[in-house]
């Protein structure tokens, strides 16, 4: 099952589109990671998908839900979104902030029931009980920005740039959470430039840029294909270069300052005797795959972008 498809989903703002013509696809069980640069578009499209924003041209599902459809509304409390920032009251503690979400959504929940989402996110009751959450870390704000949205047993979770401004600990906090949560059910989607991050967790990413959604692609996927690539550094590039394309078993050779790169599966022993017969003086050779930066970064340099 599709938890949320887009079909050509378009929003312009004073006929400038922010975003164009996206088609997407996420899956029960899957953490979407949904990279771009900023003024991609990612946050227009949450604010779309979220029903924060109607669209210019295009249509959504959520849970094979059209969004045109009055069914819409009961399906969107499957829904939870944190949209740039958790609201929530820093005078207050985490217990007070999620009681305030149950009444201000309609929802009744024990102190126990609520207990029980501080303690889900990761979050130990009894050492933050009588905290006000202005005293809580980042990493622990969006934690708690989390089980509010679980208020309402929500099953599909969205978080615009949840790893913006997290130390090192906030990082490893929140992506405790939300692998935790996967398996415990729970889909998100997750936007994000923090690609090192995405790469950790997500099952599947799509790339937008200007507004349009140039790939997706399931990470499993993308690092069965990676391509793997040869960096030498030697006392010559020049030599090295001339040595290597002239050898002719290496479909692709870039040079970028003093080093040389052989991508594809080339033999790394064969590269080092030819540089060896031609009397180079070897500095390093360091064999690596292709990581979610540089297949984001190739995928912006192929030229698709205007």
């Amino acid at each position: 099952m599709n938890v949320l498809t887009t079909d050509g989903l378009s929003k312009a703002y004073k006929g400038r589109f922010a975003v164009k013509n996206v088609y997407m696809n996420i899956e029960k069980g899957d953490i979407y990671g949904f990279v771009g640069e900023n003024g991609a578009g990612k946050t227009t499209l949450i604010r779309l998908v979220t029903g924060l924003a109607a669209p210019t041209s295009g249509s959504y599902s959520l849970y094979d839900v059209p969004n045109t459809s009055g069914e819409i509304y009961d399906v969107r409390r499957r829904t939870g979104a944190i949209v740039e920032t958790a609201t929530m009251s820093r005078s207050m503690t985490a217990l007070e902030n999620l009681k305030t979400q149950c009444y201000i959504t309609g929802i009744t929940r024990t102190d126990e029931e609520l207990i029980g989402l501080i303690e889900r996110v990761g979050l130990n009751y009894e050492e933050i009980r009588r905290r006000k959450v202005g005293r809580f870390s980042l990493g622990m704000r969006q934690r708690l920005g989390i089980a509010m949205v679980l208020v309402s047993d929500a099953d599909f979770i969205i978080l615009d740039e949840p790893m913006n401004g997290l130390d090192p600990q906030g990082f490893i906090e929140v992506r405790e959470t939300i692998l935790k949560l996967h398996s415990e059910g729970v889909t998100f989607l997750i936007s994000s430039h923090i690609l090192s991050e995405l790469d950790k967790i997500c099952t599947k990413i799509g790339v937008i840029s200007h507004g349009e959604l140039l790939e997706e692609i399931r990470m499993d996927e993308l690092h069965q294909n990676a391509r793997r690539r040869i960096v030498i550094d030697t006392d010559s590039a020049d030599a090295t270069e001339e040595a290597l394309r002239a050898d002719g078993s290496f479909s692709e050779i870039e040079r970028e300052g003093g080093k040389i790169t052989v991508y594809g599966d080339a033999d790394v022993n064969r590269v080092m005797w030819i540089l060896v017969s031609k009397g180079l003086w070897v500095k390093s050779v360091n064999t690596l795959e292709e990581t979610i930066e540089d297949h984001y970064i190739r995928l912006l340099g192929r030229g698709r972008i205007a």
